[in-house]
């Protein structure tokens, strides 16, 4: 009897422990085989690894938005791309529709403040002051600069989401510098001469900036180089991203020359900022039934201005937009005007767009493009201290 009582014992345990062994081995091995499915990257698809590199991921029943996962607060938000584009995954980016015939979505207009808390807002290379909720007209302790130093000190280089460090330039006679992070040192007098930062001949295809500084000009596709002049048919139109959200300050000069052609809107832009139907902070347009140049400035101190003066038919017209912080001045040909205006021109979410904005498209030839952020009096009969010389960058 007590054999059989130590056989039964020796058999149970057997049984339990065959039983745990094979609970271990179908058990572990599933758990450990999940985990590398979820988190090892040799699983991960081949489309999957591609999209790992790109930041922005579409918005779905939007094609004019993208989104962006926020690690520090730990959500997602949405942004939409400049009017006028949409977002490919592919590409990573916003560009330009394939079909130029398709109807876009419109991007909310963002209204432009009355009142500045500070003097300048700027959006310049440079740390920008934290608001205590207590005082909010006090500055307290700067925030960690946004930008670092470029190897040549006529640029900076700032951090773009999806894009990486992209270099920028300095306004023209100012250099970088690291410990203020902003383009406030002033460059060799060589340099201190006011020169176009931007020039377009429209003398190749693609149109292309000729002033040294390489800064990308967007073509919407209608905009040809015929006769070394850009044809514009009332539907072309370029881009010079640069100058979107920037604060151009008291100092702008803008030179090109024209040649319009019957035809097209009865006000067609030359060169704006303007956003959505909002008019430009800067603008050059045209009335071609009145037969003449609209030249816009607006401020925060002053408000919108306009400037209207008449031009000549089947003949090149030679345009200068001029500001030095206390007076906006138009010139077309041998005829001037200058009318007051105080303070930093408003700041756009626009590019400069040139040859249509707000769909005034332009129907003629545009050539000899420049755009300066300082003044340049050259042409120009009344003289100031500030005209011809870059201002420093406080």
């Amino acid at each position: 009897m007590a054999k059989l009582q130590t056989l039964m014992l020796v058999v149970f345990i057997a049984v339990c422990c065959t039983l745990a062994n094979s609970q271990v081995l179908t058990s572990v091995p599933r758990n450990v085989a999940s985990t590398t499915r979820i988190r090892g990257p040799q699983n991960v698809q081949g489309a999957d690894r591609k999209r790992l590199g790109c930041v922005l991921q579409p918005v779905p029943n939007s094609i004019n938005k993208y989104r962006v996962h926020l690690f520090s607060l730990g959500t997602s938000l949405d942004f939409y791309c400049a009017q006028g584009t949409i977002f490919y995954p592919d590409k990573c980016a916003c560009d330009w529709p394939k079909d130029r015939n398709m109807v876009l979505p419109a991007v909310p207009t963002t209204i432009r403040p009355q009142t500045r808390p500070f003097p300048d807002r700027t959006v310049r290379p440079g740390r920008r002051p934290v608001i205590d909720n207590v005082r909010p007209f006090m500055t307290t302790t700067p925030e960690p600069c946004r930008f670092r130093a470029d190897p040549d000190r006529n640029f900076y280089q700032e951090f773009v989401i999806g894009f990486g460090w992209s270099k920028r330039p300095c306004p023209i006679g100012t250099l970088y510098r690291e410990e203020s992070c902003k383009c406030d040192d002033i460059a060799p007098v060589s340099t201190l001469r006011c020169r176009a930062e931007l020039y377009v001949p429209f003398d190749v295809m693609p149109i292309a900036d000729g002033a040294g500084t390489s800064i990308p000009i967007g073509n919407n596709g209608n905009v040809d180089s015929v006769a070394n002049a850009g044809r514009f048919d009332g539907s072309g139109r370029l881009t010079i991203w640069m100058y979107s959200n920037m604060d151009f300050g008291e100092l702008l000069t803008i030179n090109l020359r024209f040649y319009d052609f019957p035809g097209g809107q009865e006000e067609q832009v030359l060169v704006s900022n303007c956003f959505d139907k909002e008019l430009g902070s800067i603008e050059i347009a045209t009335r071609p039934r009145k037969k003449e140049v609209v030249f816009r400035g607006n401020t925060a101190q002053s408000g919108p201005v306009e400037i209207a003066l008449p031009y000549q038919e089947k003949m090149w017209k030679n345009v200068t937009y001029a500001y030095d912080g206390s007076t906006l001045t138009g010139k077309v040909n041998g005829e001037e005007k200058s009318i007051p205006l105080r303070g930093n021109l408003d700041i756009r979410f626009s590019g400069f767009e040139i040859g249509m904005c707000n769909g005034r498209g332009y129907v003629g030839y545009v050539d000899e493009l420049r755009v300066y952020r300082c003044v340049n009096h050259f042409g120009l009969t009344r003289p100031n201290n500030n005209f011809g010389f870059t201002r420093r960058v406080i």
